[in-house]
């Protein structure tokens, strides 16, 4: 299959892909958890006169609190046989331990565990989250326009940190409209384990970009005056296409195994993992090389 030449197709299906993502993630929004919102989370297993709780008897409950100590209705996950996992809105310490007796006075509490985060430490964290991402973005664009300095005039080195980064930039989006779809239909949350995988991801993607740059670089190099750059750049990518499917394979593997038989408190970061890394390949193989073609001398 040449890919150079069915460019379209995939600047298409691309295109596609973005512009449905794009419309998901704004219709639907993205569910953020309790690291960017702030608030509090209990795993609570509940009795009331000696008999398991069922979840609508809880959410009646918290009701009840809304007005006097609540002002939205909270979060509740039934994780097992009369365990909950209740996640409410930020709240001050007072009403918190006057929520807890009003809760002790309905029904028999056991607390498995409690996290608080403070709303505005979950505002530094999306702050931080997305300068992450910005300057990571900026700095691939410099490493790979200084390590492609020395490039024939055919193609500006500029031009590899770009289509470097309109690649990653592809794979961000397409992971947040499918994780947008999870949460609205699954209630997923995206918190700190999740922009850990989207940075993993954009590594990961990044670095087989580069392979596939790298090659064309060399292979323009050496360039006689018979082949023009679009068979230098198809050229490339189909030296380079086993080694990246083989190295995505060997990614997979272990990452599927885990989605299976895992923990399931790294689910959903090994799920993020798993979409990056497929789309990552995609984009590297499909997109990023034959995004050289579309502006700069054509030998």
């Amino acid at each position: 299959m040449n890919i150079t030449k069915t460019r379209k197709i995939w600047f298409a299906f691309s295109g596609a892909l973005v512009a449905l993502s794009l419309i998901l993630t704004f219709a639907l929004g993205l569910n953020l958890g309790l690291d960017f919102l702030g608030g509090a989370r209990w795993d609570l297993s509940l009795q009331k006169d000696g008999k398991p709780v069922v979840q609508k008897t809880v959410q009646e409950f918290f009701e009840t609190q809304k007005g006097s100590i609540l002002t939205k209705t909270p979060k509740i996950q039934a994780t097992e046989s009369s365990s909950f996992l209740v996640t409410i809105e930020n709240i001050s310490d007072e009403q918190l331990h006057t929520l807890k007796e009003n809760l002790s006075q309905q029904f028999t509490v056991t607390e498995n565990s409690f996290r608080k985060v403070d709303s505005s430490i979950g505002k530094s964290f999306q702050q931080k989250a997305f300068w992450a991402v910005i300057f990571t973005l900026i700095g691939i664009i410099l490493t790979i326009a200084i390590s492609f300095w020395k490039v024939p005039d055919s193609v500006s080195p500029w031009q590899f940190g770009i289509v470097a980064v309109i690649a990653l930039f592809h794979d961000i989006i397409i992971l947040l409209g499918v994780f947008a779809v999870l949460g609205y239909i699954f209630n997923i949350e995206l918190d700190l384990q999740f922009i850990t995988a989207l940075l993993a991801t954009l590594g990961f993607s990044v670095n087989d970009t580069i392979v596939i740059l790298d090659r064309v670089r060399e292979n323009l190099k050496k360039a006689n005056a018979k082949q023009n750059k679009e068979d230098v750049i198809e050229m490339s990518v189909q030296q380079t296409l086993q080694r990246s499917i083989n190295t995505s394979v060997s990614t997979l593997l272990p990452l599927i195994a885990l989605l299976i038989a895992g923990a399931n408190s790294i689910f959903f970061f090994v799920l993020a993992l798993t979409v990056g890394i497929f789309v990552g390949t995609y984009s590297s193989i499909f997109l990023a090389a034959p995004l050289l073609l579309l502006w700069g001398k054509k030998r």
